[in-house]
């Protein structure tokens, strides 16, 4: 028999339910790849983009780890990833002929995205919604 909502008992909490996890790599090739979301963060991520556009929102993100590397590869892309508060990011890539922006606000006992890679003619960002909009 069929049931509907209103005959129910009690509505499902999606609230409850574990985040999905984030694919290990996300690479995008003469294209656009967007992701936002309530998603838990791998311990380690890589971002591969040739000649395309990634955007990674991390607002709404889980971070299960304290500590998360992220690898950015660029070859003429652009790569954005959007950061939620209190996210401290350390910056060991290297860029040429590229645009390179790292900007957070840091909290002492919030995530830490060690931050690596290269990037050639692309134009990378790692900021925070509220720096984005500045």
């Amino acid at each position: 028999m069929l049931t509907t909502m209103s005959e129910r008992s009690e509505s499902p909490n999606y609230a409850m339910l574990p985040a999905p996890p984030l694919p290990p790599t996300l690479t995008v090739l003469f294209g656009s790849l967007k992701r936002n979301g309530r998603f838990s963060v791998p311990p380690e991520l890589q971002l591969k983009a040739a000649f395309g556009e990634l955007k990674l929102d991390l607002r709404d993100a889980l971070f299960p780890e304290k500590h998360v590397l992220m690898v950015a590869e660029s070859l003429c892309a652009n790569v954005e990833v959007l950061l939620p508060e209190g996210v401290t990011v350390v910056d060991h890539g290297m860029s040429l002929m590229s645009s390179h922006k790292v900007s957070q606000t840091s909290e002492e006992h919030g995530p830490v995205i060690h931050l690596d890679g290269w990037s050639v003619c692309s134009d990378v960002k790692f900021v925070s919604a509220s720096d984005r909009e500045s």
